[in-house]
């Protein structure tokens, strides 16, 4: 004990407890200061969410314009509308190639390479982004002045 109390150790102790505890005050009263610095809520879903989708190019339907990290090819988006899904279905892909955008995919396509990927784009919607271009739905149209088949029968 005799070696200890001529170097000093427990004096030494006292001064480095103090300065964490000074250090742990600080910390304490910038928490107290700024609490929304320190709280963040980690999801594996879509929940809490708040960067939505916008326009990524020119024109999205026609351009592969979503690139994931590595990937050199790049994704068209497939759909016009938003499809509907819960957030707490949808499973975080990664950041897009901008680093703007989460990437999405359902829960029960998770690990399937050919499935699409989705943007969010509001609340519980997503835009479909695929390898395939978009190609609208072909709806008939008849020309104006002619009589649909139904009423040229009668």
């Amino acid at each position: 004990m005799a070696a200890n109390e001529l170097r000093d150790t427990p004096g030494r102790l006292l001064h480095g407890w103090a300065l964490l505890l000074c250090c742990l005050v600080i910390l304490a009263w910038r928490i107290h200061l700024h609490p929304a610095d320190y709280e963040w809520t980690e999801y594996p879903t879509a929940l809490g969410d708040t960067r939505y989708y916008t326009a990524l190019g020119q024109e999205d339907r026609y351009e592969p314009n979503l690139r994931l990290p590595g990937q050199e090819k790049g994704l068209y988006r497939r759909s016009v509308d938003p499809v509907v899904f819960d957030d707490a279905t949808m499973l975080k892909l990664a950041l897009d190639a901008t680093g703007r955008h989460l990437v999405y995919q359902r829960a029960q396509d998770w690990g399937n390479a050919k499935a699409p990927v989705y943007l969010k784009s509001g609340e519980n919607r997503y835009i479909e982004f695929g390898t395939r271009k978009f190609y609208p739905p072909y709806v008939p149209t008849v020309p104006v002045g002619q009589p649909s088949g139904e009423t040229a029968r009668q």
